[in-house]
């Protein structure tokens, strides 16, 4: 399995994010591209940032503090991810460029 892969599945945030696009596609993680995989986990950081969806109302208002709890830790493992295998820019770059500086 590629490193990117590994650590991609190592992000539940990721982990959801295969189950749905690989069933979606029909595919295997392992058959997107590297910049595929940074692409969407910069979309799923996104997510969190866009008023009106459910990450980010986990993120900023959720009742349950566990919740929020989930929804710092998967950011600091998405800018993590992004930080270490981005090499270029992709269509999402420009909402979450700065998150990850």
């Amino acid at each position: 399995m590629r490193a990117i892969v590994k650590a991609a599945k190592s992000i539940p945030e990721m982990q959801f994010a295969f189950e749905c696009i690989c069933a979606d596609d029909k595919k295997e993680p392992e058959d997107y591209t590297d910049e595929e995989i940074v692409s969407e986990a910069e979309y799923r950081l996104s997510n969190y940032f866009e008023d009106g969806h459910i990450n980010n109302d986990e993120m900023r208002m959720g009742d349950d503090p566990e919740c929020n709890k989930i929804a710092q830790r998967d950011i600091r493992m998405l800018k993590a991810f992004i930080k270490k295998y981005k090499t270029t820019d992709s269509q999402w770059s420009k909402y979450i460029n700065h998150l990850i500086k």
